[in-house]
């Protein structure tokens, strides 16, 4: 029997018995995969992946499933369950497709109605190549996304990842990762040391300075790794941020606290590079035309040498004495109160704070989601009316994904765009919500016209003449409201 028979042979599996990989590199590996909803929510999460994930769901639905690529699964002797080595996304698909309701909420109604096209039977069973054990998987993973493929390949951060996780694997040897590789050496001790300084990104005096979506994209490992690499082997940027490379190793020789300033604000600038009033865009083409000046944005990293007497010498006695005043006005004045939660204050200056987040395919709902977190308080009857519009639209998506659009019309004897508002909540409150205590109390609040959160109070600020309770403490106390029938609703929720 040859090395490699068994990429020849297809063996009938199961689709539901099949197990999907969760060391696999396009997943996050700060999170957790327990469900389908876990797998599918990681694997979208950018939107070049979501849409090319969507393509698949269609493309399967419509086609079948073309078993033009092997899928390759190797049996874990510890449990004899078959895992997916090769093939996650498309065995999380056909998956998805036999039970959308296991898939995540913002991709439930397109998958329910892409499921009702294919016949579930028939993707019920494929045909996998069985791997004699996993390192026969790594050895076709490594062939499989090192060369050309009509499947999605991994991006450049994921295989980056894929090759610290063989370097961790076998101890640093970097002789066994380059033999499963192919990578030369000075390639693969490259990619180590950008990870390595990628990875200083999670440095608490790092994450500290960052919001919190900007937080997530960097534990997301979002972070561009052509820029990162780009700017971090530039010779200039090494000189003056102190950088120095040993072999797969990389040794910071400024000031660490100075280093991991800049290292922030280029985080920042990076991340937010395709906006519009950015001060100065960091990418691949600028930090080689623009170099000096990014570097002046910048902060100045220092070295220890430029640092002050004052402050070498009186850093560790400043912080005592902090220490001690801080200590003794506890004593004397008792520990302050917790400042509120920025997402429960009343003076906030956004509608909604970065610390909310929304999971949806419905690009009106999910714009206007985002335009709050920027439209400024000084636009108060802009955000009155908007939040009206929003509570529409999620309503429309809670109605769309639990399939009751055909029963509403049905209910109100006419067509479901001709239904008011005012009906449709009625409507939930009775058939779809009744047993939710939280969402029906604020529907109770909000269909009664007395009340100053009302549907009433939200109709005057497209249809009134005056401009009452547009003020920033009734908007965002009106917003506090809402949120519980929110979370209910459509797939949203507070860090």
């Amino acid at each position: 029997m040859g090395k490699y028979d068994w990429l020849e042979k297809r063996h009938l599996r199961a689709v539901d018995q099949l197990r999907l990989w969760p060391e696999n590199p396009r997943l996050n590996p700060e999170e957790n995969h327990i469900s389908l909803s876990d797998y599918a929510s990681d694997l979208i999460d950018s939107s070049g992946e979501k849409d090319s994930f969507l393509k698949l769901i269609n493309s399967i639905s419509t086609d079948g499933f073309i078993p033009a690529d092997p899928i390759v699964v190797w049996k874990n002797e510890e449990n004899d369950k078959y895992y997916v080595a090769e093939g996650n996304r498309r065995i999380l698909a056909l998956k998805l497709l036999r039970n959308p309701a296991k898939a995540p909420r913002s991709l439930r109604n397109f998958i329910r109605t892409r499921s009702e096209v294919i016949e579930r039977s028939s993707i019920e069973k494929i045909r996998v190549c069985i791997a004699p054990s996993f390192d026969f998987c790594e050895w076709y993973i490594n062939q499989r996304h090192a060369s050309s493929s009509i499947q999605r390949p991994w991006s450049r951060h994921q295989q980056q990842q894929w090759v610290a996780g063989l370097y961790d694997k076998y101890s640093g040897d970097i002789d066994k990762v380059m033999s499963i590789t192919q990578f030369k050496k000075s390639e693969l001790k490259s990619t180590l040391r950008i990870l390595k300084i990628r990875d200083l990104a999670l440095n608490k005096a790092v994450l500290e300075k960052l919001n919190a979506d900007e937080k997530e994209s960097v534990k997301s490992h979002r972070l561009p790794m052509t820029i990162l690499e780009r700017w971090f082997e530039n010779l200039i940027v090494k000189e003056k941020w102190g950088i120095e490379f040993d072999e797969e190793n990389v040794n910071i020789v400024s000031n660490m606290d100075s280093f991991l300033l800049a290292y922030s604000e280029w985080i920042k600038f990076v991340l937010h590079r395709d906006e519009p009033d950015i001060s100065v865009q960091i990418n691949t083409r600028t930090i080689t035309s623009n170099l000096d000046g990014i570097l002046e944005k910048l902060p100045e990293v220092l070295f220890e040498d430029n640092l002050t007497p004052d402050k070498k010498d009186s850093e560790g006695a400043d912080q005592d004495d902090k220490s001690e005043s801080t200590e003794e006005k506890e004593e004397k004045e008792g520990k302050p109160e917790s400042p509120k939660p920025l997402y429960k204050d009343p003076n906030r200056n956004r509608l909604v704070v970065d610390t909310t987040s929304l999971s949806t395919t419905n690009y009106k709902l999910d714009a206007l989601f985002k335009e709050f977190k920027k439209i400024p308080y000084t636009y108060t009857n802009c955000v009155a009316a908007s939040l009206r519009v929003f509570l529409d639209l999620a309503v429309n998506e809670y109605t769309a994904e639990k399939n009751c659009k055909k029963k509403m019309a049905a209910a109100y004897r006419c067509s479901y765009l001709d239904i008011p508002l005012k009906k449709k909540l009625e409507y939930l409150k009775t058939n779809n919500l009744k047993s939710k205590r939280e969402s029906c109390k604020v529907l109770d609040k909000l269909l009664n016209y007395t009340n100053d959160h009302s549907l009433d109070t939200l109709n005057k600020y497209i249809h009134g003449n005056d401009t009452r309770h547009t003020s920033k403490q009734f908007l965002n106390g009106f917003w506090d409201f809402l949120f519980p029938l929110f979370e209910e609703i459509i797939e949203i929720k507070e860090l």
